[in-house]
């Protein structure tokens, strides 16, 4: 294992936990942000573990810097595990969180309304587009447009936004001179694209 991939484990079983656990006790200034990482990078595929690292990153954190991305790993944590209710207390928590702190910020305020309109939360829609109105001024790559619009589409089955989402599926280049591949519409969201194709028939 690379000295700088201690904390990006992708894989987890009771031997790298323990290695991580033992190069995080001499870790020092960036103890915090190691285990908030690693927490995040397991959250998809080890949501169990994931969460066990986020609840020991509370229990011990010195300060609360890494506080947002933390909630983040445990919302997407918990909706892996289908968590839904629990889920989306978390991802208000990191809404929250950057609202109360400018300076940091993630794509949960189009990942959060995209999760709760391909999901069907209604409990959630009148906040998801709350939260969409909110930050429409931050969209910056073709993704964005695309859940931001996918998720107006399906919570409000409007065909304008839709139309706009789909639009956003045929950009190949993100505009960004050095990163032309960086925020594009991938395969993942076919089914979603399907019913974006429903709606403007």
């Amino acid at each position: 294992m690379a000295t700088d991939d201690w904390y990006r484990n992708k894989k987890w079983n009771e031997e790298i936990e323990k290695e991580f656990f033992s190069r995080l006790k001499r870790a020092r200034s960036q103890r915090d942000q190691y285990l908030v990482i690693q927490a995040l990078t397991l959250a998809k595929h080890y949501p169990e573990a994931s969460l066990r690292l986020v609840n020991f990153y509370f229990e011990t954190r010195k300060k609360k810097f890494d506080d947002m991305r933390a909630l983040l790993a445990r919302a997407e944590a918990l909706l892996e595990l289908a968590e839904i209710d629990e889920a989306m207390v978390a991802y208000r928590a990191v809404l929250a969180r950057e609202e109360a702190f400018p300076n940091h910020q993630s794509d949960t305020y189009v990942n959060y309304p995209y999760i709760v309109a391909t999901h069907g939360i209604e409990s959630e829609y009148d906040n998801a587009l709350k939260i969409l109105d909110q930050h429409a001024h931050r969209l910056a790559f073709p993704l964005d447009r695309f859940k931001w619009h996918a998720a107006k589409a399906l919570i409000e089955k409007d065909a304008k936004h839709a139309s706009q989402a789909l639009a956003a599926t045929k950009v190949k280049k993100s505009g960004f001179r050095f990163h032309q591949n960086l925020g594009l519409v991938g395969t993942e969201h076919a089914e979603t694209i399907k019913e974006l194709c429903k709606i403007c028939t």
